[in-house]
């Protein structure tokens, strides 16, 4: 169903490598000490084992509630996508689907985010509230990713 789909696309630069942009966004247990605080994001839990590739199992905890999650593309230095999905006793009410595209330029990385969500049900009412939300949430992590690059040593 069209109607019930949110798009959300935003791009920024970071002077760094492609495989250290890759690295960061691919630690999901990781996030933690990157990511911003202000918003929805709590902590991410793997639960399948290391190493994250295709098929990793992730929780991610946040204010809303638990978003059971999967890698659903791991190309290292190139492409890394998610499946996500939020349930309310036992039914599906959102689908996120954030994905990053990099791609190298000069010494720098661009980083391409993409996240669609999918409402269901209950959720499609409240589709305004879940856009601003989406579009508040994915910038914060653009910006925090970037913020985490600018305060780490070069040797990291």
């Amino acid at each position: 169903m069209a109607g019930s789909v949110l798009r959300f696309e935003a791009r920024t630069v970071i002077r760094r490598s492609a495989s250290e942009v890759f690295e960061r966004l691919a630690d999901l247990p990781g996030y933690r000490q990157w990511m911003h605080r202000d918003g929805v994001f709590g902590d991410t839990e793997l639960t399948s084992a290391l190493p994250v590739r295709s098929g990793t199992t992730y929780v991610d905890r946040t204010r809303m509630g638990r978003f059971v999650g999967e890698v659903t593309e791991h190309v290292p230095s190139t492409r890394l996508a998610f499946s996500e999905t939020f349930s309310m006793f036992g039914r599906p009410l959102t689908q996120a689907r954030p994905s990053y595209v990099l791609v190298v330029e000069g010494d720098s990385t661009v980083v391409q985010h993409t996240a669609e969500a999918e409402l269901y049900g209950l959720a499609r009412v409240f589709k305004p509230v879940v856009a601003r939300l989406v579009t508040r949430e994915r910038s914060h992590t653009l910006a925090s990713l970037e913020r985490s690059f600018e305060r780490s040593p070069e040797t990291e």
